[in-house]
């Protein structure tokens, strides 16, 4: 008896997982078809990664559930359904080795209450309105993305293909972007379609006659045969580039001349915003230890690795040590939009004073077989050197830094007129400290044009940096520095290109500067200014006399008739040409002809077009578009707005025409007798 109760509870325990197990899958199966369906529909092997790891899923949710209906779960089923248990329907299913004589008693007045009566049935529910929900809504969804009513697409497999047109041509298209883009594989009802750059595009045509061979025409010259599958041909080739192609179909009446576009959008290279720092070259500031970065990046199909290039130039002059490190930036945000922070500590580079930080970020996306590369600006961090005079500002900086570039004397009176201005808010160290840094500016510029002469670069104390002084000179070194640059600076040329007066103007402007600079030095800004004006006229007057003038050419005319004038007489005078476009030289002989023919209501060459913009790649998807507005003139010749939609097209590709005079307006009866008295008069 034991044996047999034991065994009715456990058939009981059973039945109620069995149930609960067909309870979950019928609430389940509708939603996995239809994802399934869904998937199928997108692409094929995709039903697979999506359905296989739901239904994984959905194994382990249900071993997890039926777990629960164990010995204890059946006891508490029992104890709520019958009363007379007492609560104790876990002693049926102990071990009774190892109970006591009380457990014992009360089990066998449990087995034989149970005896007497039919056990409950302990299943779950079946919830049918559930599961018709499930189902239902399953099916709409389904059914939904199918149909799609909000792309125009057709249901694919079972669902009726697309009617033949008039044109008797039933066309679909089935696109398949590259796998990095993302994007979903989609269907076109029509035989044109934009989509991703490198997509494999399949067609199914369908034709109101059966043809006996069907065949694409890329205008590349590629041609891509197409296989009949019953009443339908098929066919598939990938498309790199924007294109336009006819369908060649003997026997079906389809007009094999017709193009159509497909349109294939590139692959933008990654967008970088710099957010900081803001500016191209940054000082280092006082205490500061870290350098702040922040970039954002944009793709329109995903970002790739992005790496920040960091160089760090140390030394000056022909010593300069380069030492080069790329750091991988992760970022943060989605596939298609990241920002990229990083702070650089200047301690562990190693940077020290004279050092120049450079640093640019490169991004990279997703494009394959080659990414995309998009590289921001440089961006340079420069700790000044000790020699560095800061007041001298930003032009002083890169001045000594970049060789290449010196102030001009204009700029030098410019600097001095307005120290001069400033000279009563200034101390006395200041003022002279600045006055010092314009000498510097001044030297710079005599050395520069004294390579005109074939000076070389001059040794001695005055080419020493004074911009540690922190106040003005002493006397005996006022006088000193009045000694060194009071002399005339006549050094002996080495040969150049100038002739002797135009060396005599140059030596004249760097006796000036020479002046110019020792005033400078000794804060004597009111003294230097005449020398630094006459240094100019002399610049200038050097710049002229270096300038090379040609002969004035003009039109040999001929000679004017005084007897012709005021008359009206037009006797052998020859009219422009009636066209504003050029007879064209060939260049753009066939555009020319397009548009003379379309303005005088011609048949366009179409092919000629063809030709000339095959000639001339440069123009891009210009000479689809060119294309597309003659066929669609040449299969509606009557259509004005076809008319106009090719001239709209075409008036970028005209050639600029040539200057014309327009013949002067038949005169009025006024002027017509005006003339009559003029040729009268007695002069």
């Amino acid at each position: 008896m034991t044996d047999s109760l034991l065994a009715r509870l456990e058939s009981r325990r059973r039945a109620a997982q069995r149930r609960l197990l067909l309870n979950d899958l019928s609430r389940a199966v509708p939603p996995l078809l239809a994802i399934a369906f869904i998937a199928q529909w997108l692409e094929g092997p995709l039903a697979i990664v999506i359905v296989v790891p739901l239904l994984l899923m959905l194994a382990f949710v249900e071993r997890r559930r039926l777990a629960r209906f164990d010995t204890r779960w059946l006891a508490r089923q029992l104890d709520a359904q019958w009363p007379q248990l007492e609560d104790s329907s876990a002693l049926l299913l102990v071990d009774t080795q190892t109970t006591g004589p009380l457990i014992a008693l009360q089990r066998e007045r449990l087995r034989a209450r149970l005896a007497e009566r039919t056990l409950p049935d302990l299943r779950p529910p079946w919830p049918a309105r559930r599961v018709a929900v499930a189902a239902a809504l399953s099916l709409l969804v389904a059914g939904l993305f199918a149909w799609q009513p909000w792309r125009g697409h057709v249901l694919h497999g079972g669902a009726a293909a697309p009617a033949v047109g008039a044109d008797g041509l039933a066309a679909g298209l089935r696109i398949t972007p590259p796998t990095y883009t993302g994007v979903a594989a989609f269907r076109a009802t029509s035989a044109e379609a934009s989509f991703p750059a490198g997509s494999m595009v399949r067609w199914q045509l369908r034709f109101a006659h059966a043809p006996s061979a069907v065949t694409l025409r890329l205008r590349d010259g590629q041609a891509v045969p197409l296989q009949r599958d019953g009443d339908a041909w098929q066919g598939e080739q990938v498309i790199a580039a924007s294109t336009l192609y006819r369908i060649d179909a003997p026997g079906s009446g389809v007009d094999a001349q017709r193009l159509y576009r497909l349109e294939a959008r590139p692959d933008l290279p990654p967008q970088i915003t710099v957010r900081a720092p803001d500016k191209t070259l940054n000082l280092l500031e006082k205490d500061q230890k870290q350098w702040q970065l922040a970039f954002a990046a944009h793709d329109d199909y995903g970002l790739g690795e992005a790496q920040l290039s960091i160089s760090h130039a140390q030394g000056t002059g022909e010593l300069i040590k380069v030492t080069e490190q790329t750091v991988t930036l992760k970022g943060d945000g989605d596939a298609h939009d990241r920002e990229y922070r990083d702070t650089l500590d200047l301690t562990k580079l190693g940077f020290e004073q004279g050092d120049d930080l450079i640093v640019r970020l490169s991004v990279a996306d997703n494009r394959q077989p080659t990414p995309n590369l998009s590289r921001s600006a440089s961006f340079i961090l420069r700790w000044p050197a000790e020699d560095d005079d800061e007041s001298v500002g930003m032009e002083g900086l890169v001045g000594k830094a970049m060789p290449a570039y010196f102030r001009s004397e204009r700029q030098i009176i410019i600097d001095t007129e307005a120290l001069l201005a400033q000279q009563e808010q200034l101390s006395t160290a200041a003022y002279a400290k600045r006055a010092n840094a314009i000498g510097d500016d001044q030297k710079l510029l005599r050395l520069r044009y004294g390579r005109f002469l074939g000076e070389e670069t001059e040794g001695g104390p005055h080419d020493e940096d004074h911009d540690d002084h922190e106040g003005p000179p002493p006397p005996d070194a006022a006088r000193a520095v009045e000694q060194e640059y009071g002399h005339v600076h006549d050094i002996a040329e080495a040969a150049t290109l100038f002739d002797e007066p135009t060396k005599q103007l140059l030596r004249r402007a760097l006796n000036e500067m020479w002046s110019a600079e020792g005033l400078l030095r000794t804060a004597q800004l009111p003294e230097a200014l005449p020398h630094e004006h006459r240094a100019l006229e002399a610049i200038k007057q050097v710049q002229q006399s270096t300038r090379i003038y040609l002969a004035r050419a003009g039109l040999d005319l001929p000679p004017i008739d005084p007897k012709r004038r005021l008359t009206g007489d037009r006797s052998g005078l020859v009219n422009p040409p009636a066209s504003p476009i050029g007879s064209g030289d060939g260049e753009a002989q066939a555009v020319v002809d397009a548009w003379r023919a379309l303005q005088t209501g011609q048949p366009v060459d179409a092919a000629a077009l063809d030709t000339w913009l095959r000639a001339h790649p440069q123009h891009g998807d210009v000479a689809l578009d060119v294309l597309r507005a003659a066929d669609e003139l040449r299969r509606t010749p009557d259509c004005a707005a076809c008319r106009q939609r090719l001239a709209a097209r075409l008036w970028p590709l005209l050639p600029t025409p040539p200057t014309a005079l327009q013949p002067r307006a038949a005169p009025d009866a006024q002027t017509q007798a005006y003339r009559q008295a003029l040729q009268g008069a007695t002069p």
